[in-house]
């Protein structure tokens, strides 16, 4: 493994919980705005989009900016909530390992996340990762990000490390899109189900698979 740094994306990446979302939008949806969320809609209005703007799509003009936030925070509570009653609820097989790896070579980490500060401390909290990392070296959507580019330069800022040697585990194009705006060249994806035909003709991509553990062999070749 010739990486000096890591920054692992979270939601998609380290855990695999697109259902949970789902779930929790579908409550929302039903509970708040008495409307049965559809699969067209989740495509069309949930993916990729802030929950302000999701929620804008979903009831145009029904709803005040301060109300549309308190929305979006309320879905993430939903979501929590989902985990929290989830049985066995664990990361992507081989991430526990892969960080004990890094531990072990003294390769520094980290995860850059679009995740709001109550879900990074409720992931910290519920999936021990204080075993691996500090909380004030993770990044997240504190309000000041457009997209996540400022999110991966300061995450290799809390690592210290230089872009050519350090390695990006993301999970959606945008995160993907915004690794390699940012300059980044080593980019590993993880999907929870098929490898979509738009990531197949991305060079910065160097691996894909839908678990660590494949990952790990990879690395440990490569």
């Amino acid at each position: 493994m010739e990486y000096k740094s890591v920054i692992f994306d979270f939601n998609g990446t380290l855990l695999f919980d697109s259902d949970f979302h789902h779930q929790a939008w579908k409550q929302l949806v039903k509970e708040r705005l008495q409307l049965e969320l559809t699969e067209n809609e989740m495509n069309n209005f949930i993916h990729g989009l802030p929950n302000v703007e999701a929620i804008e799509k979903l009831a145009p003009n029904k709803y005040t900016l301060s109300e549309k936030e308190q929305l979006s925070k309320y879905k993430e509570e939903l979501y929590r909530n989902i985990i929290t009653n989830t049985p066995n609820i664990k990361l992507v097989d081989g991430a526990e390992k892969l960080f004990n790896i890094l531990i072990s070579k003294n390769i520094p980490f980290t995860i850059a996340s679009a995740s709001i500060i109550e879900n990074i401390e409720f992931f910290y909290t519920t999936f021990n990762l204080n075993n691996w990392l500090k909380l004030e070296d993770i990044i997240y959507d504190n309000g000041k990000y457009i997209n996540k580019v400022d999110m991966f330069n300061d995450a290799l800022a809390i690592l210290n490390s230089e872009k050519e040697s350090c390695l990006i585990f993301e999970d959606s194009l945008s995160g993907v899109t915004s690794a390699i705006e940012a300059g980044f060249k080593n980019i590993i994806l993880l999907h929870q189900k098929e490898y979509r035909d738009e990531f197949k003709s991305i060079p910065e991509i160097i691996y894909h698979s839908n678990n660590f553990k494949d990952i790990f062999t990879f690395l440990l070749n490569n």
